[in-house]
């Protein structure tokens, strides 16, 4: 029997605090939610150089000893670990050096060379921004996880490969690094699937769509 992926999109928690003071009820209705679907497993967006933490402060959560941080790892996984009675995490993202060149420097050549595609690339996000639903929690994580949001993402990496010209392709070259984690996301959510899993991944809204692909493309797991 196939192992079965569910991805759940999300957003970056220590960088949006507020969200979760302001909407913390609303966490444990995610979790109970999540947990209906019974994952064996619960994979995360974080590098395996931190498994053996992340699973340290898991313990620490399980045993009472720790508060969760503003993390969607330990706002959500923990939680759901908890409920599900399993103490243990499976990290499924790579370290990529994401500076040469780095996205400031891609967005610099572009507004030096290219205003005309900045322009078209910075509307794209504003609209994207605009259409997030902050009112509930549950609302943001609906829209990051719906394909229309997914395809409007699509569409800015797209115009960022245009970013250089012939000689320097600057937004090709940082989109390879972006794209070498999605990859290797998707090839350690595989390596960590056994036939009959169920797994639970949290990746950050950014990388779902590829990681998806390469997923399905596989054809070894069910979405």
């Amino acid at each position: 029997m196939k192992p079965e992926i569910m991805l759940l999109g999300t957003f970056h928690m220590a960088v949006e605090p507020e969200m979760i003071h302001k909407h913390s009820d609303e966490l444990s209705s995610i979790t109970a939610s999540l947990q209906e679907w019974n994952p064996t497993k619960i994979g995360v967006e974080k590098s395996f150089f931190l498994e053996e933490e992340i699973n340290k402060r898991l313990k620490q959560f399980l045993q009472g000893e720790q508060a969760p941080a503003y993390d969607e790892v330990e706002q959500i996984a923990f939680p759901l670990a908890e409920a599900l009675q399993q103490d243990r995490l499976y990290p499924v993202d790579e370290m990529v050096d994401m500076s040469t060149p780095s996205l400031d420097q891609v967005f610099s050549w572009a507004e030096e060379h290219q205003p005309e595609l900045l322009k078209e690339i910075l509307t794209i996000q504003q609209s994207v921004k605009q259409m997030e639903d902050k009112q509930t929690l549950a609302g943001y994580f609906r829209y990051i996880n719906d394909e229309d949001y997914k395809k409007q993402l699509k569409r800015v990496y797209m115009k960022l490969t245009r970013v250089g010209d012939r000689q320097h392709q600057i937004g090709v070259h940082w989109l390879k690094q972006w794209h070498h984690r999605d990859l290797a996301m998707a090839a350690n959510i595989l390596r960590t699937a056994a036939p009959g899993d169920r797994i639970l991944v949290l990746v950050g809204a950014d990388h779902l769509h590829l990681v998806e692909r390469f997923l399905k493309e596989s054809g070894d797991v069910t979405i």
